[in-house]
Parts: C-alpha cells; structure tokens; sequence
C-alpha cells in the first residue's frame, strides 16, 4: 500500500531529473514527448536551459524516468531537488499581469522551485517545490501580496474579504475631496497638503509598497510607475492631481476586481457543485458523511429532488436526472438500473440507490473543473502578441517621458514644472495593463460558457483557432450515426433456416465486442433464440470473424472475406449491393465451402446531423469528409444524406490517420470529430481534435482538444460561434488598448492631458476591456 493512498488510489510522484547531452530546443521537446508517453505519466516539462527534467506521475519512479530519457540516447541522473511536492497558493491582491511578474520575479531566485504556473483570473499560483513551502509564502508576502495555502482537499480558496480595501478607498477619497475643498477656499497651506497626504498614504500604501520592491529589482510595472508619477507630482506642487491619481487608481483597480470576480464566479460554479456529504447505506443502517469519506463501492442513497454526490452506476430505483451542468442538455434524462450517472447532477421524482464508481476528487466534475483550471492557465496565441508587445511598449514610453522631461528645458528653455507634469503624465499611460488583461479575461468567460453548455475546451489556442478551421472530418458510427446498429432483414440460403441463421451469427459474435456482435446477439434474445458455444474464435482484422461450432468451421464478416476463400456468387452480390444501396451494413454468414445467409443491419444517423453540417458551413467551413470502416456503397448512401463532400470507406484506425494527413496537406487545418476512444490516433493527428459523448470517458477527456459531453451534434457549430466571437472581441480589446494609449500619448507630449485622465485613459480602459471580455460569456 505504500504506493496508494487511503481508497487505493495511486499517489502522485514528484519527480526532478537533471539531463546532460541536450544541443539544442527540439532534443528537449523530443525527451519531453516520449516520456509524456510512458503510462503514468500525468505531466512532464524539461527545460532547455537548466537541463532539467520535472514530471509527475502515478506509477512511475524516478529510476524508471531515468532510463527511459537514456533509451532515448541522453544521460540522466537524479537532481539533488528530486523529492517534489505540489501546492497551490492563493493570492487575492494579484489581478494584474505585472503583479504576476513581480512574484514571477521574486521566486524566480528560489533553487528549490522546480515548477511555476500562474492562473492569472483565479489569483491562483500553482507550484512544484523540494523543501518547505514558507521560504515560499514569506518571499511573495515580502513584496507586499498576502498569500495563502489552498487546502487540496477541497481545492476551496481561503476566504478573503474586501472590506478593509473598499473602506480604505473611501476614506482616501473623503480625505482627498477635503483637500480639494480647501484648495478652492484658497487654502493650501499645511493643513491642505497633511490631508493630502493622509488620503494618499491610506489610499496608496500598499500600491508604493508593491511599487518600492519592482523597483528595487529595477522592474517597471504598474506599481511602480503610479507610485513614482504620485511623488513626482507632489515635488512640483500639483498635490490635488497627486491625491486625485491615487483616489482612482485604488478605485479602479477595486472596480477592476470586482468586474474580474464575474469570470471568476463563472468557474466557480461549476465548482461547486457538487455536494458536501453524502447518504451511505450499510448492511444495518445508514449514515451521512463528508463527500470525502466516500469510497469505492459505496453504496449512495440519493432522496427525490436531491443532488446526486457521486459517479456510480445505479442499483435501484429510476428517475428523471438533470444531467445539464456536466452534458448541457436542457431536457432530464431518464435513468433506470445499471444507467451510469454523474456527481453534481440533479435528481428528480424517483429515490435511487447508486453505487459509487469513482473515489473522491476522481469523478467527472472533478475532472471537467480541472481540466478547466489547466485550460485557463494555457496560453492563447495573441497573448504572445501581447507579451510582445508589452516588453516593447513600456520601456519605450517610460525613455520617452524622461526625455520629455529633460530635453525641451535643457536645449529651449522651457519651464521645468511644465515639461515635468507632461512626463508624468506619460508615466501613468506607460502600463500596459489593459492591453495584458484584454486576452485572458475573453479566454476564461469563453471557457466558462462552453463548460456551462456541455462543451469543455481544453485552452485558448482552440478557442482562437477554431473559428479559422476550413475543413472537418467526421467518424460515421458513433458520431453521424447513432452507433447502435439493429438488424433489418435475415436472408437465409442454401436450405438454412432464418432462426439457424440468426443463430449460427450470433453464436460466432458472441465473443466479439463490436457494436454489431451486440446487435445480433439483441437480436437473438428478442427472437428467444438460443445460443451456443462456440470455440476457437478468431477476430479477423477487417473482415470479420470466425469460430468452430458444432465441429464445423464458420465465418461471419464482409463479402471480401468469402472472396479470399474463393467463394463467390453472383446472386449473393447482387442483393448484397443493392441492400448496401440503401445504407445498410450487410454480414455474410458461412463455411469454407459455401455461404449460408446475410443479415443486413442499419445504423440510424442522428435526426440533427445534416443540420449541424449545414450550420458549419455557414461558420466557414468549407469541407467535409466522412471516414470510416463501413464499406464504399454504404458509407455513399451516408454521405450523401449529410451531404459530406469527401468520402473515405473501407479504413482500418491507422488508415484514418493518414486520411487526416490527406486533408491536412489540402486544406491546412482540419477539425476530426470521434468518440475520442477508437479514433484517438486520428483526433491527436488533426488540428483540433473533438470527441463526442466524452461524460463518463476518460479516454475522450484526455484525448481530444474539445469534448462534447453529450452526443449533441449541435455543440459544434455552437462552439465555431462562440470561437468567432471570442476572436472578435480579443482583437477589439487589443485595438482598443493599444489606440486610446497611443492618442493619450499623443496628447500627453502636447501638454493637452492632465494625470487623472491618464489614470482614466490606464484603467478605465482596462475596465472596457474586461467588460468587453465578459460578453463572451453570453453567446447562445
């Protein structure tokens, strides 16, 4: 047991390798792919630079890590940080990009922090570390951000309240407008300048702390910059404007944080929705525990009309479930013994008895909100772009302000105070703020409202790129079609019986596992026919299957199968075409001498399937192709009812692949949309992959780059839509920003801007972008 924890499951391995023998990037990302491969394997990152490997895993060790970077042909040894643990820090005052940067900053000096990665929009700071987690704590409360642990356990935030903030605002702002009734009473003597001061001090302690430690390591962030531009106004006597700035910039940012909190709570709902504790029956009695308490096997009595807590399959008892939070369908589903169900959903009129499938942390809601969590910590490529951008931006404007400040008094003769306030000014505009706020607030809303319609999209890069996708190809079972196959018609020949028929396939297929096994064999209990054994049975790739019953050697698959054994006639291919003809799958059944009968069976396609493709067009998509296994006249007869414009039939899985890499070549990028499990060779091989149906898989949760979780076609369109206008308002944000900066640039050298403007022209328009960001959130 030493490597589970209490219910079993495995416990999670930090581990730290150094690596010797890396030339260049790409012998990094090569080590950093095949190890992401080894089972277990939860993530891994090998940075170039250091030559150091961090991953964690579930089953494997470190000595395991260490020889497979070998087999791949470079030298591995374990680091002297290798024994890693994992926390999750939140910092409630930090909203800003520059913010993230400072504790970036500081950290970044810390030998015993392997990883880092920063959800911006959930204050949240996710961290791998060797050692103890205060030097941690101290270092980020040292620059002037409270910091706490989030108890893993229930990955719950600390409460925090925004009180003393709100309260601290409003007495600078009382404070300052005292200040300001005295100087137009024409008092501006001592007693103006203390209150001044005063309000600054209680309005902007914090901001000149945080402002002190940027820059003492000689970073100019938005901290620094108001800070500097405050003091310097005071210097030359502008102490009204100075208070004004402070009064708000302290209000905005308060206003900032709050318009922020709305994306944030849109995640957090989804959070929170599953419930606390949880019934349990045993043999004597019932009890009710901590959700966490829970363990597999557990057996989750659930009343009318309550929440269900847990993913289980039920035992007892049927009822309608609001299953919307996890598959965003808007109609219950009903639910009968055996059905699987999810934690967090909503129970209706029928009491149920659920067996527990999933441990605590383990079930769909977990993993959807972590996988959300993950998501939104990935990078769009426009934040690239931006960072871009940013680094050029504030250093240039902050020069051009010095220069402003200096060279028109030096060489013409200008008045100093003039040049000075003007320099100041352009300091206020120097944070890039708005425009660093302007991608991540629009990627998380959007991610919230996919999660919020049963769509779960794994980062940014698929919700900017999806909307310029040409082409998409699409799985016929499964994902056209319903994927449950039933049988149509039964032609026996050669003096055989349709119940012998029926029989001898089902009887061969019975230790198959495709859905068409499944058919027959429901067929076969329907018709009340019995089953026998048989033995030897051999699956044939492509082809179909076989088996000896009663002493004889009988196949069951496709019409090529019979015509590799030499068998054919032309009766029998007549009809077989023309049942195939009218979209049906058609299995031969027969010997090594003649054949004995066909059954034909149909696959329903979905009611909504041509609909979707239809929309999908009208979202830009050019092509569409259909792959699959099915033979050519079937998959034609499909195709043309969705009126795909592409059709390739007769593919084995790795044959998909290179149908993907067909397409890739022709259109550039191209959208494969599968149930995630089969197709998982041909979704990684696409551009942006999309399962279907991926509640209750955990396969399609981890394969695709979008999962649907319902078999609503619809969603796809949906998701083009909400990927065109996310696009549309990140773009709007980042011209927005960059223009109203440079007019106030402009404006600033012309001596036509004064400081609170700036201040207007800083964070007002961060509040537009995130205003603006927060309409992504409402795409129906």
């Amino acid at each position: 047991m030493d490597n589970q924890d209490r219910i079993g499951n495995p416990k999670k391995i930090g581990i730290k390798l150094k690596i010797t023998g890396m030339d260049c990037p790409d012998c990094a990302l090569t080590i950093q792919k095949d190890i992401a491969k080894l089972p277990g394997v939860i993530w891994v990152n090998v940075d170039f630079m250091s030559g150091i490997l961090t991953a964690e895993t579930s089953n494997q060790e470190a000595l395991e890590i260490e020889r497979a970077v070998k087999k791949i042909g470079y030298d591995a040894r374990a680091d002297s940080g290798s024994s890693l643990k994992k926390a999750a820090l939140f910092v409630p005052d930090m909203d800003c990009p520059d913010e993230e940067k400072t504790i970036r900053a500081a950290l970044a000096e810390m030998d015993h922090i392997a990883d880092l990665q920063f959800n911006l929009l959930e204050r949240k700071i996710s961290i791998l570390y060797g050692g103890a987690i205060s030097p941690v704590i101290n270092a980020i409360r040292k620059h002037g951000f409270d910091c706490q642990v989030i108890d893993p356990a229930n990955n719950k935030r600390p409460a925090t309240s925004s009180s003393l903030k709100s309260w601290s605002v409003a007495v600078s702002a009382t404070l300052i407008a005292i200040g300001g009734a005295l100087y137009y009473l024409d008092i501006s003597g001592l007693m103006f300048k203390s209150i001044i001061l005063a309000g600054a001090v209680i309005g902007g302690w914090r901001i000149a702390y945080k402002g002190i430690m940027a820059g003492r390591k000689l970073r100019l962030d938005m901290n620094f910059l108001m800070s500097a531009a405050v003091i310097g106004a005071m210097i030359i006597g502008q102490w009204l404007e100075a208070g004004a700035v402070i009064v708000l910039f302290s209000l905005a940012q308060l206003l900032e944080s709050y318009s922020l909190d709305r994306s944030r709570k849109a995640i957090r709902a989804l959070m929170d929705l599953s419930p606390k504790t949880v019934r349990i029956k045993f043999e004597d009695r019932e009890a009710t525990v901590p959700i966490d308490e829970i363990n597999i096997g557990d057996i989750a009595i659930v009343k009318p009309g309550e929440q269900i807590p847990v993913d289980g399959r039920i035992l007892s008892g049927s009822s309608l479930v609001n299953q919307a939070n996890i598959t965003g369908e808007s109609m219950p589903v009903s639910k009968a013994v055996g059905d699987l169900v999810f934690g967090g959903t909503m129970n209706g009129d029928g009491a149920l008895e659920i067996e527990t499938i999933h441990a605590p942390g383990d079930n769909t809601l977990d993993k959807i909100t972590h996988l959300i969590e993950e998501a939104q910590s990935r990078r769009a490529p426009s934040q690239g772009f931006v960072d871009r951008f940013s680094a050029i931006y504030t250093p240039t404007v902050v020069g051009l302000a010095l220069l402003l400040a200096i060279i028109p008094p030096l060489i013409m003769g200008a008045d100093w105070f003039e040049w000075i306030y003007r320099a100041l000014t352009l300091l206020v505009i120097a944070c890039p703020c708005a425009l660093v706020i302007s991608t991540p607030v629009t990627i998380v809303s959007a991610l919230a409202a996919a999660a919020r319609n049963g769509v779960l999209i794994k980062g940014g890069a698929y919700i900017e790129n999806l909307h310029g996708v040409k082409a998409a190809a699409f799985d016929k079972t499964g994902t056209i079609t319903q994927g449950r196959p039933t049988v149509i018609d039964v032609v026996p020949l050669n003096q055989m019986s349709e119940s012998e028929l029926v029989r001898i396939a089902a009887s061969i297929e019975k230790r198959s596992q495709h859905p068409i096994g499944a058919a027959l064999i429901d067929y076969a209990e329907k018709s009340k026919i019995e089953l026998r054994n048989t033995s030897d049975f051999k699956a044939i790739s492509g082809r179909g299957a076989s088996g000896i019953l009663d002493g004889t050697l009988v196949f069951a698959g496709n019409y090529s199968l019979f015509e590799e054994m030499g068998i054919s006639d032309e009766t029998v291919a007549a009809r077989l075409e023309r049942m195939e003809s009218e979209s049906r799958t058609v299995i031969l059944i027969g010997t090594t001498e003649k054949i004995l009968g066909l059954i034909s069976l149909a696959d329903e396609i979905r009611p909504r399937s041509a609909e979707a493709i239809s929309q999908l067009r009208s979202n830009g998509v050019g092509h569409i192709a259909m792959l699959t296994g099915d033979n050519d006249k079937t998959a034609q007869a499909v195709g043309l009812k969705i009126k795909a414009d592409e059709i390739y039939s007769a593919l084995l899985p790795e044959m998909k692949v290179e149908a993907i890499e067909i397409l890739k070549r022709k259109y550039g990028s191209v959208v494969m949309v599968g149930d995630g499990v089969n197709d998982a060779p041909a979704l990684a091989s696409s551009t942006i992959g999309i399962a279907m149906g991926a509640a209750g898989s955990d396969v399609a949760l981890e394969t695709a780059d979008i999962a649907l979780m319902s078999d609503d076609l619809m969603k796809i369109p949906w998701a083009f839509r909400l990927s065109g206008k996310a696009r549309r308002i990140i773009i709007a944000n980042i011209v927005m920003a960059i223009g109203i900066k440079a007019i106030f640039i402009v404006l600033a050298g012309l001596g036509l801007a004064t400081l609170w403007m700036a201040v207007f022209a800083d964070m007002g328009v961060s509040l537009l972008v995130i205003l603006n960001g927060l309409r992504a959130l409402r795409v129906n």
